[in-house]
């Protein structure tokens, strides 16, 4: 599939393994009863499933995305164990599929969408929330959770992609916190909400945050 999103494989003990439950937990609490959501870059989908009594009790139906199968063959047992099936549904697509926007058109459209530390794996982090974007239902927002640097890092942006030449990983790149509203607005969006994640990791050097996009150009 082509402009797939590259995630970490499994066995990688690195950023896109299993979000801190509190960053799905952070979302869900937000988003409003009985919405429809989103999920880009869902994976194995158990770190969403820990959150299971936030969206039973909320009543959020997800739809999760993502272009490696085998993620999606262990999401679709995880939540099947979990009894899950009918609040989450799971799908082997890429976020910049043509044929994604066509099949959640109109009617089918989202009441929100999700990036769950996947942004920073996209080859094209602009046009993937643009993509999001036109899924959505008027009012609709973009929530992304993400470990952000918070200071320039050279030695890890060149060896990110150095180490992906000589593993399947892929370590995506570095992002900083000072570039969310940029990537924002060049997406058609603006931030509404840019804040640490509670209990999630915080340090001089990198901060897990929850950023809240809303549809056009702010004011």
């Amino acid at each position: 599939m082509g402009g797939s999103l590259h995630v970490h494989r499994a066995a990688a003990g690195a950023q896109r393994v299993a979000p801190y439950p509190s960053r799905y937990a952070a979302v869900l609490a937000r988003v409003t009863p009985d919405s429809r959501v989103l999920d880009i870059g869902i994976g194995t989908a158990g770190a969403l499933v820990r959150n299971q009594e936030l969206v039973l009790g909320r009543r959020v139906t997800v739809v999760g995305i993502d272009p490696e199968r085998e993620y999606v063959t262990k999401a679709a047992r995880v939540v099947a164990a979990a009894g899950l099936a009918d609040a989450i549904k799971v799908h082997c697509l890429s976020i910049y599929e043509p044929g994604l926007r066509s099949a959640f058109a109109g009617k089918a459209k989202f009441d929100d969408a999700y990036f769950s530390g996947s942004l920073a794996l996209l080859r094209d982090p602009v046009a993937a929330l643009r993509c999001a974007a036109t899924m959505l239902k008027p009012g609709g927002r973009v929530y992304v959770t993400q470990c952000f640097h918070n200071r320039p890092a050279p030695l890890t942006a060149r060896l990110k992609p150095m180490l992906r030449r000589f593993t399947s990983i892929d370590f995506g790149r570095v992002v900083l916190a000072a570039e969310i509203a940029e990537i924002a607005e060049r997406a058609g969006l603006h931030v509404i909400e840019d804040a640490p994640v509670p209990g999630s990791i915080d340090t001089r050097w990198q901060t897990a945050r929850l950023v809240v996009l809303g549809q056009g150009s702010k004011g």
